[in-house]
């Protein structure tokens, strides 16, 4: 019995290193976590403000193999949308487009250089008094932390590259985030997002990724993982 108590103790104190495990790898604390995905070239910061706030709402993910990070502080030259695996600690690379902001008068307030860089994330309380736009966010990028839902099936979204589903609904949990869902900000491909190194086409606000990616994407984080859109730009 004696014995008994101690592994429990020693399991007691081992649980918080455990919570992740890579196969291959062993425990690893929080910090040797956070080096493991930076010497994976993903980005230290939103990485750090991800992975804290997944440890504090953990059971609101039914999805707990993958979390994704969205860096809009980036060109969208880059594959900027990081899709990493809490189990392999593999790391997927994808490109993404920002939303436009465009308003009705057809003005590109959130890139207005289109460059490839995320401006603004909201429009102004003029234009929205002047009823040039229908929300504040119209068109534009929600920053902050979303739950990837269930997947569906978008006539829209159907560019023939895959069978089934090809759109994953979102469920914003930041007050920056929180319409997604009423709004129909969902993640989607789109033919003016390109699979290479150029400057992308925008979107109405989803988090749209090349035609061909999503079969990609779909089936890892759709069921409920976390994904941070990280624009400081915004915040």
């Amino acid at each position: 019995m004696r014995i008994l108590n101690y592994v429990n103790i020693i399991l007691i104190f081992l649980l918080p290193l455990n919570i992740y495990s890579f196969d291959g790898i062993g425990f690893e604390t929080y910090e040797e976590t956070i080096e493991h995905f930076v010497a994976s070239n993903v980005p230290e910061t939103p990485l750090r403000t991800a992975l804290s706030f997944y440890f504090k709402n953990r059971n609101s993910f039914r999805n707990k193999t993958y979390i994704s990070l969205a860096d809009y502080s980036q060109s969208s030259r880059e594959k900027r949308l990081y899709i990493l695996n809490l189990e392999t600690g593999m790391v997927q690379r994808e490109y993404v487009a920002h939303g436009s902001g465009r308003n009705r008068l057809g003005f590109p307030v959130a890139d207005k250089n289109h460059d490839g860089f995320l401006n603004k994330c909201k429009h102004s309380k003029f234009s929205r008094f002047m009823r040039l736009v229908k929300h504040r966010r119209w068109g534009m990028t929600r920053p902050g932390f979303m739950r990837v839902d269930e997947t569906y099936r978008s006539k829209k979204f159907d560019y023939g590259s895959m069978k089934g589903h090809n759109s994953i609904r979102l469920t914003g949990l930041s007050r920056s985030s929180k319409d997604v869902r009423k709004r129909s900000v969902v993640i989607h491909e789109a033919d003016y997002v390109k699979d290479e190194s150029v400057v992308q086409g925008r979107t109405l606000g989803c988090p749209a990724v090349p035609v061909g990616r999503m079969k990609h994407i779909i089936s890892k984080i759709s069921g409920g993982s976390l994904l941070y859109s990280y624009v400081p730009q915004c915040m």
